[in-house]
């Protein structure tokens, strides 16, 4: 009987340390395939996120062409007070402030939708300089802003856009370099 006992037990002991392994095995395959997970959603969400920032950043680029236009004039020498674009030229600009700020309109939902909220605020930013930008341009066409008023105005909207634009860039490099520590 001893040894009929000895055999059942050993057999007993011999299922429960198979059955240990077997679960033991199934745990470690299962958090391996969770861990998996998280990286290939990281290395899409990084991916959405890249590819949606940079296309918020290229419906940005019209407004360098009228920052440029109206700030950084190629005339020699620069005078001393800043004189406001010839109606054609102003026009012009509003029209390509009115297409910019529509596309990054468009762009800034995609934004708001893959985020996160820090990286949104900043694209909504951009977007209220630049309506800010073309409302005082406006105000200039209707003769509403004083000669002696326009130089400041214009550079506190020019700064206003630009410091919202690095704003954007900033917040989208943070966000796009933490999702990579992730990944690693």
């Amino acid at each position: 009987m001893d040894q009929g006992l000895a055999a059942v037990l050993g057999a007993g002991v011999g299922v429960l340390g198979t059955l240990g392994t077997a679960l033991l095995a199934y745990g470690a395959a299962r958090r391996q395939a969770v861990d998996q997970g998280k990286v290939d959603h990281a290395k899409e969400l990084r991916a959405e996120r890249r590819e949606t920032y940079l296309a918020f950043i290229e419906a940005a680029e019209p407004l360098d062409l009228v920052l440029h236009t109206i700030a950084h004039r190629d005339d020699p020498p620069a005078p001393e007070v800043i004189q406001p674009p010839d109606e054609p030229v102003l026009r012009r600009l509003i029209g390509d402030l009115d297409s910019g700020v529509h596309a990054l309109y468009k762009v800034q939902a995609r934004v708001d939708l893959v985020g996160p909220s820090s990286v949104a605020g900043e694209a909504v930013n951009v977007w209220g300089a630049a309506r800010d930008l073309r409302h005082f341009l406006q105000a200039v066409l209707r003769g509403e802003v004083s000669q002696n008023d326009y130089d400041a105005g214009l550079e506190t909207a020019i700064d206003d856009v630009e410091r919202a634009r690095d704003d954007f860039t900033r917040a989208a490099r943070d966000v796009i370099a933490s999702l990579d520590a992730l990944i690693r």
